[in-house]
């Protein structure tokens, strides 16, 4: 995956379990069954050593991605496959509604109950129980965690909904996190945000509550549009770059179809709705907004609650961007502000949001110095 410059290679249809062993690595597939009932699978790769237990490192995609996003890039620049080679037992996440974790003890994904979650669930429900069968199934007290976009949001409220997790965390490390979306410079999303509730209300109208997910047609049409020329890839990349901010010299054409495809691996439409939510309240990291009625049965007020951010006493590392149009500098500056145990801040100029998965450079710029920070294996 993404080790071609064949913009229409046929590892884009390969799941991540053969992602990894296809680059020669071993692989384990885990099922957890969260409190509320999901289902979600878990891909492992294991530490090369087997000199007993080794450091756990678990990362965590964003929104609408699966764990196939840390591995559209090349090996050579790809996170889980850098830190297995450090001898780290590496652990990639994927939240409800995903693709891989598309499964419930008594619901069923082709009804709307399924659908009915927000970020705080993932944050509640998803992470906890996904952190700890980690820890139990490693022996390991401790574990490091890296998240990407809303695996960082999620991560937060995770800790502040589950305050003993904090102490389960050695480092935290957050590439491009959302927290307040006040300032966020998209144009697409800029322009649909006002209209989230109506947009929301007509999703609601016709039946969708899951989306997002480029399985069948979908990936037909992202081959046609993205996967066989190297003038349809560049199309693709720059449509990718327009979206989430201009550092177009740091995205390679030829992994684009598997870029755009792997931004669409499903989640509901209350999770893109929050977004919009976080955008009209400002300078504010709040949960999901049932409306005056629906916010006074969950949170006792007609408002949503707002988490706490210094609540969250995990160390925390922060890599952001300069030229992010999802989450823009000021919105970091502002989370930065907010948490309680900030160790540290660093802001690439000219990077943008996809940088930190997908970026030519980043095993230079970002990759080596995270892992600098992590205990070692």
């Amino acid at each position: 995956m993404g080790e071609t410059t064949n913009p229409s290679s046929p590892s884009a249809r390969l799941t991540v379990p053969q992602i990894i062993e296809k680059r020669g690595y071993p692989v384990e597939i885990h099922q957890v069954t969260t409190d509320d009932g999901y289902i979600l699978d878990l891909h492992r790769i294991p530490a090369k050593s087997s000199s007993g237990p080794k450091q756990v490192v678990f990362l965590q995609h964003g929104v609408a991605e699966s764990s196939a996003t840390w591995l559209v890039n090349p090996t050579s620049r790809s996170l889980p496959i850098l830190l297995a080679d450090q001898s780290y037992d590496v652990w990639l996440g994927n939240v409800r509604g995903n693709r891989y974790s598309r499964r419930h003890v008594t619901l069923n994904p082709k009804k709307a109950d399924f659908w009915k979650f927000s970020w705080d669930e993932i944050g509640n429900y998803d992470l906890p129980a996904i952190i700890n069968y980690i820890l139990k199934e490693t022996g390991q007290p401790k574990m490091s965690y890296i998240g990407h976009s809303l695996g960082c949001t999620t991560f937060f409220i995770a800790m502040l909904k589950h305050p003993e997790l904090n102490d389960k965390i050695d480092t935290m490390v957050a590439l491009a996190p959302v927290s307040s979306f006040a300032h966020f410079t998209s144009p697409i999303f800029r322009l649909l945000a006002p209209f989230g509730k109506t947009l929301e209300k007509f999703f609601r109208m016709i039946g969708t509550w899951g989306w997002l997910d480029g399985e069948g047609f979908g990936e037909l049409f992202f081959r046609a549009v993205c996967g066989y020329s190297y003038k349809q890839a560049k199309f693709c990349r720059d449509l990718i770059i327009f979206v989430t901010g201009p550092n177009p010299n740091n995205l390679d054409p030829a992994i684009a179809l598997l870029a755009i495809s792997n931004v669409f691996r499903g989640t509901s439409v209350p999770v893109i709705a929050q977004f919009a939510q976080n955008f009209q309240a400002g300078d504010v990291f709040q949960a999901y907004d049932y409306g005056k009625i629906g916010n006074e049965k969950r949170y006792g007020s007609k408002k949503p609650m707002e988490y706490d951010l210094k609540k969250v006493t995990a160390p925390v590392y922060v890599f952001s961007a300069g030229k992010d149009r999802i989450v823009s500098p000021l919105d970091v500056d502002w989370l930065e502000t907010q948490l309680g145990n900030l160790k540290g801040s660093i802001r690439i100029p000219y990077y943008d949001h996809i940088d930190f998965i997908w970026g030519t450079d980043v095993k230079e710029i970002v990759y080596d110095q995270v892992m600098a920070l992590l205990p070692p294996p």
